[in-house]
């Protein structure tokens, strides 16, 4: 995750330094220039001055203030490049901390559902536990049934016999 946000700004940098080298040159120049133009500790006679080297001072002059124009222009593009890149920065901070929010949900939302998935278990297992003392009580209450029906049953015909000996002890027959 750091990284992702890291290798572009370094990357940027990088081009940034590679850009600011390349004009090592006008600085050098521009910094001869300004030796030359500043007072000498030593005093110099006047006339060592010559034309060529007026001229060479006015072309060193220009190439140094058109490498300045050069330089301030570069320099207000890499503040434009390094303001976008704080801006990108900013936003890769606001994403990773969505994202860092957005995996405590996922993860909050993955607990509850293995709760929910074991309530649903436990329930199952509680609606065949039911299900199957349903099915004990349905068999018990068959076998009750049964025996009852044969108790009565039972008991008819002992009643039915006991009839038929009182009525054969009467002679109602």
């Amino acid at each position: 995750m750091s990284t992702t946000w890291k290798t572009p700004f370094l990357t940027s940098l990088q081009l940034r330094d590679t850009r600011e080298k390349s004009h090592n040159e006008f600085i050098t120049a521009y910094t001869r220039l300004a030796n030359r133009l500043s007072p000498s500790p030593l005093p110099s006679s006047p006339t060592t001055t010559t034309s060529t080297d007026h001229q060479q001072l006015i072309t060193d002059l220009l190439t140094a203030q058109s490498s300045k124009t050069h330089l301030q222009t570069q320099l207000t593009i890499a503040q434009a490049e390094v303001q976008s890149l704080q801006a990108q920065i900013r936003v890769l901070e606001k994403t990773a901390r969505e994202k860092e929010r957005l995996e405590r949900r996922n993860a909050d939302l993955e607990s509850e559902g293995r709760a929910k998935s074991r309530a649903i278990q436990d329930l199952q297992d509680e609606m065949l536990t039911l299900t199957m003392e349903l099915n004990v009580l349905a068999d018990k209450e068959k076998a009750t049934r049964a025996e009852n029906e044969e108790l009565v049953q039972r008991w008819m015909d002992f009643a039915e016999t006991r009839a038929e000996v009182m009525n054969r002890v009467s002679n109602w027959e």
